[in-house]
Formats: structure tokens, C-alpha cells, sequence
């Protein structure tokens, strides 16, 4: 029940989020609510207020079932099937709150066009070149994240793939930074100065994010160290790095969507840019004229993939074939928690079996061989697999610096062997064969 509740409260919070995100789309920003561009006369239209108040509702409603269909993991008859009930709840979470949007951009659109706002598409030319004279931010500023990241492989080996993985991460945020940003979603009409504006500061904050980013994958790769022999340390820090991170995330984008409401505000009663055509439902873009693979959004500070170019195509298919697959993974996890652990004693070897993992332990050079009625102090999970009703990897505990783990942590006794390779924590799921094998051991 403890890990089901601390599962559910770590994403009870997304259809929240997800509705405070759509919800803040009904306030026009570059001329623009809900995906559909309308002049400055559309903006307190009745019609247009009215169908914005019934997205609002209809957005807060899905959030609250949502949320209240999470809890609904609690119940222990389903407790087997966690998992795949909430990979199921995270593609529902992901995919109905954008249904009512795709709905309410529809009817905009239509209304659009009933009362003659609809513009013809009209290129509009920018001299990009001169926008923003600020330089791009130098390598160098991302390089002491990258320092810190692969510092701890100096202390600890253990952990070095994490290490390495968050370091080459803060390579590749430079990358991202550098070559993922685009001027032309700033354009809102033919004001060559609001351009200029908007895209300064969005690429002033376009640097942030992805520095910030890199400064919090370094931060990851000290949490790894510092907590590697302390669990709890581990997790509280780690939570609260997360907290962190989407906290700025959050702000960074809101103040950034603030700010593009107040600069353009009085636009739209004269020549603005329409391209409502070419995203479609609101959210996704699609324009084979366009050679670039990566866009800004039009409104905050994301970027989005042209679905017209061939990169689009391979991530519709790849995003598809995500949310099919969710409920398939948790299915995946629930038959790794529950499948057979075989440990079984032939001549001087023990062979402990679960699945794809299979450990041999030499009984020659053993100098001790325990039976445990607890799990050690303070079992921490290095890499490895840490589910409810199983456990194998590398662990650490308050007495142990290093142990190979196979076992079910709702059943024991436990049986301790520790030999030339190091020491060994292994367990049944049937208490009866557990001792029974230990006595064999012993004999």
C-alpha cells in the first residue's frame, strides 16, 4: 500500500498541470487563443468569450476525474496489475484533456470563417539578420556542468554509466540550445520592432532553460554520488530536484507567455500574421513548404518538429507507437514482479534464476552463509530492478558495501552468502523452500 500511495503521489499532480497549461491557451497571446488567430475585434465577441468558458469548464472537469481515477490504484485487488493500470492512466492523462482543445479550435475555426475573419495567408518579410545582435551563449558556460557530471567517476565506479550518461546529456543540451531555435514564430504582423522584441526575449530565456537544464543534470550526477550508500538521501534529494526543475520550467514558460500577452496586445486590428493553416487542430505543425524539421511553438518557449518533414513523420510514428506501447510496459513490470525466483544447489554452485537474471555462486571459497530472518538495514538499490515483490541487482545496506540481490522482499527468510566474489542476498517466494535450501548449504 506505502508504494502504491508514494506511485500515485508522484503523478496525482499531472491533470492539474495539464489543465492549468490548456486553460492558460483561452488568453490571447500574438493575436492567437486556443491555436485559432483572431483580429482584435474577435477577442470580447461574445460567441468567442462563451465557447473559451465552456473549454475552461469542460477542461477542469476531465482534471478532477482524472485525478480521482488515480486514486482508485489504492485498491488492493488491483494492486498485481499497478502497473499497467497506470501506464493506461498516463495515456489517458496525455491524450483526453487535448480532445476538448482540438474540439474548441474546430468550432473557432469554423466560427472564424462564418464571421469573416479569416485571412487570406500573406508572406510577411523579416530581415532576420537584423534581430537580436546578442551572441549565443559560448560552449564554455556549459562546461562546467559538463566537469561536475563526470567528477564522481573519480570516487565511485559503481555508477559510472549514470555519470556518463548525465555528462554527455550537458553536451547535447549545448547542441540543443545552439541549433533548435528558430526567429520565425515571433512574427505577429508587419511591426519589424515587436519582432525584434519578442525574439530577444525569447532567446535570452532560450538560453536559460537549457543552462539551467545542464547545471540540474550535473546536480543529478552529485545526487547519485552523495546518495549512493543512503537511499533516503537519495530520494529526498532526488524529489526535490525534480520539484525544482519543474518549478523553473513552469516559470520560465508562464512569464515568457505573460510577456508575449502584454507586448501584443494591441495587435491584430491591422495587417497580423494568420498561419492557422498550417498547424493543425491547433497543435500540430504541418507545412511542407517550410524546410525546417524544428519550429518555435508560436506561443511560450517550446520548440515542435514539422510533421511535413521526414524527422515529423518518424515522430508520429514513434510517438504512437509510445502510447500504445505504455500499457504494455506496465504489463511487462507487473509479470517481472511476480515471475518465479529459482534457486537451486548443484555440487559447489549455486544458481540463482529469475527471468533474464542468473547469478552462479562458487560455495568453494564461502566463508560465511547466513539465514536472515529481515532484510538488511538501510537495502539500498544501486542498479537493478526495486519493485515491490522483487529485488535483484546491486544493493547497498548499513553493513554492506556491495551486495548481489535476488529476492522477494514480502518473503523471507533470506539467505546471506558471502564468498571470493563478494557477498550474496537471496530468497524464494516459498519461506519452506528457503530454509530448506539453506540447510543444504550449511550441511
Amino acid at each position: 500500500m506505502t508504494s502504491q500511495l508514494i506511485l500515485i503521489l508522484t503523478v496525482c499532480w499531472l491533470p492539474a498541470l495539464m489543465c492549468w497549461m490548456l486553460v492558460n491557451e483561452t488568453r490571447f497571446k500574438k493575436n492567437i487563443v486556443l491555436g485559432v488567430t483572431l483580429p482584435q475585434e474577435a477577442h470580447e465577441d461574445p460567441n468567442v468569450q462563451k465557447e473559451l468558458a465552456h473549454f475552461k469548464k469542460t477542461e477542469i472537469l476531465i482534471a478532477v476525474l482524472l485525478t480521482a481515477l488515480v486514486f482508485l490504484l489504492l485498491i488492493p485487488s488491483v494492486k498485481d496489475w499497478m502497473m499497467t493500470l497506470w501506464m493506461i492512466w498516463i495515456d489517458i492523462v496525455i491524450i483526453a484533456p487535448n480532445i476538448p482543445y482540438v474540439l474548441s479550435h474546430g468550432r473557432l475555426i469554423a466560427l472564424k470563417e462564418e464571421k469573416g475573419w479569416k485571412k487570406e495567408t500573406k508572406t510577411v518579410r523579416v530581415d532576420t539578420s537584423t534581430i537580436g545582435n546578442e551572441r549565443w551563449l559560448s560552449p564554455l558556460a556549459f562546461l562546467p556542468a559538463v566537469i561536475i557530471s563526470f567528477l564522481p567517476i573519480l570516487f565511485d565506479h559503481g555508477l559510472i554509466a549514470g555519470y556518463v550518461v548525465n555528462g554527455i546529456s550537458c553536451i547535447l543540451l549545448w547542441f540543443g540550445y545552439r541549433y533548435l531555435y528558430r526567429n520565425k514564430s515571433e512574427m505577429v504582423d508587419d511591426n519589424i520592432e515587436l519582432t525584434k522584441a519578442l525574439t530577444r526575449i525569447r532567446r535570452y530565456n532560450w538560453g536559460k532553460m537549457w543552462l539551467m537544464i545542464a547545471y540540474l543534470m550535473a546536480a543529478v550526477s552529485l545526487i547519485l554520488w552523495l546518495g549512493r550508500r543512503n537511499g533516503l538521501l537519495m530520494g529526498v534529494l532526488t524529489v526535490a530536484l525534480a520539484v525544482a526543475v519543474c518549478v523553473f520550467a513552469l516559470r520560465l514558460e508562464m512569464r515568457m507567455r505573460k510577456t508575449q500577452e502584454r507586448l501584443t496586445a494591441s495587435s491584430g486590428s491591422g495587417e497580423y500574421i494568420d498561419e492557422d493553416d498550417k498547424w493543425l487542430g491547433g497543435l500540430i505543425y504541418y507545412n511542407p513548404d517550410d524546410h525546417n524539421a524544428i519550429v518555435n511553438n508560436r506561443i511560450g518557449l517550446n520548440s515542435t518538429v514539422n510533421m511535413a518533414s521526414g524527422l515529423g513523420k518518424f515522430m508520429i510514428v514513434m510517438t504512437v507507437l509510445l502510447l500504445l506501447g505504455l500499457p504494455f510496459f506496465g504489463f511487462m513490470l507487473d509479470g517481472v514482479s511476480t515471475q518465479e525466483i529459482r534457486i537451486a544447489k548443484q555440487d559447489a554452485i549455486v544458481e540463482a534464476q529469475a527471468g533474464m537474471t542468473d547469478y552462479k555462486i562458487d560455495l568453494a571459497s564461502a566463508d560465511e552463509i547466513l539465514l536472515l530472518q529481515e532484510l538488511p538495514e538501510g537495502l539500498s538499490r544501486r542498479w537493478g530492478t526495486g519493485m515491490d515483490k522483487i529485488l535483484k541487482g546491486s544493493f547497498t545496506a548499513k553493513d554492506y558495501s556491495n551486495l548481489t540481490v535476488l529476492l522477494d522482499p514480502t518473503t523471507g527468510p533470506f539467505i546471506l552468502i558471502h564468498n571470493a566474489d563478494g557477498y550474496y542476498l537471496l530468497g524464494t517466494r516459498d519461506p519452506q523452500l528457503t530454509k530448506e535450501l539453506y540447510q543444504s548449504l550449511v550441511r
